[in-house]
């Protein structure tokens, strides 16, 4: 029996690796950076998503809950929810839109920037010393695929794309 790979099948099957390993690399990264970075969202006593929320708002004051969404990639109610319990903690403002008094724009308060400045530190050092392990070459390489990498992340990011 003659069996036959059409372009496309083959195409399929070496990606499949590719997504097999891509996911399992991401989720150790993502994994060892919530390690390192769980003190800091211990001693404010916020959740990881909580934490994601934070951070967005600190690079994109004034932003509303639907543009959060959709850069979170969850739900307008669950953002809702943790914008919420934010205001509630203290650590969010939350404003009528100037252009659209229906929407509310979302503000870091003073303790919750400074947290975000220490997270933010706790990863980048994190990252810093486990890029000085590698040899430049490997640097290099995690380099180059930088952009790569950033339009998966907004592929992956992007409504509709788990779904097809």
């Amino acid at each position: 029996m003659l069996i036959s790979l059409s372009q496309r099948d083959m195409v399929i099957t070496q990606s499949t690796g590719l997504t097999v390993e891509l996911a399992k690399v991401l989720s150790r990264v993502g994994r060892g950076l919530r390690y390192h970075t769980r003190a800091a969202r211990e001693a404010l006593d916020i959740t990881h998503s909580e934490g994601d929320l934070l951070r967005l708002v600190d690079r994109r004051p004034g932003i509303r809950v639907n543009d959060a969404a959709a850069e979170l990639g969850i739900a307008s109610n669950s953002v809702s929810t943790l914008v919420r319990q934010l205001t509630r903690s203290g650590l969010l403002e939350r404003a009528a839109d100037p252009l659209d008094g229906r929407a509310a724009c979302l503000r870091l308060t003073p303790s919750a920037s400074e947290w975000v400045t220490q997270l933010g530190n706790a990863r980048e050092q994190t990252i810093d010393r486990a890029l000085a392990t590698l040899d430049e070459a490997d640097r290099q390489q995690l380099e180059a695929a930088i952009p790569a990498m950033k339009r998966l992340a907004k592929a992956i990011s992007h409504p509709g794309v788990a779904a097809q």
